[in-house]
């Protein structure tokens, strides 16, 4: 069994799977289908780093049907994330949570970023105040630029 594209007009109709003697007998008796139905040549899929998206598209030829795959950057929507309050500070270490906790009794940036996320319904990874807040943590050595990235990817 193999998986065949029904191509008509030049257009992908359906994918199909179908017996590999069935369409060699189609071949070897001159049935139309032979030329309606095409193999599909799969490629495997390329790595890709976290910011990188891998598009999936067929190019067909008079005998086959080819699996193509393009990398591209991935969009700001794509590239966006959106946690709960919870989920989001979930990311941080227990560790981390502590510094913060007790950075914010002295800290009056610290307290009012943490008080926002916990009270936000939603934390969207490329908000003005979440890259601010996240950008003053790393400025005063309670996240590493590293950190920062893990958090937010």
């Amino acid at each position: 069994m193999s998986i065949y594209a029904h191509v008509y007009n030049n257009q992908i109709i359906e994918f199909k799977e179908i017996d590999d003697a069935l369409y060699q007998s189609w071949v070897s008796s001159g049935n139309p289908k032979k030329d309606a139905y095409r193999i599909v040549l799969y490629a495997n899929q390329p790595s890709v780093s976290s910011t990188e998206t891998v598009d999936e598209s067929f190019t067909i030829s008079k005998n086959s049907v080819q699996q193509v795959w393009t990398v591209r950057n991935k969009t700001a929507d794509e590239l966006r994330k959106t946690w709960t309050a919870y989920e989001f500070l979930l990311r941080f270490t227990p560790q981390e949570r502590s510094a913060y906790r007790q950075a914010a009794q002295t800290n009056d940036m610290v307290a009012d970023f943490m008080s926002l996320a916990q009270a936000a319904q939603e934390i969207i990874s490329d908000d003005p105040i979440t890259i601010q807040g996240m950008d003053y943590l790393v400025a005063i050595g309670l996240l590493t630029q590293q950190r920062r990235y893990e958090i937010l990817s």
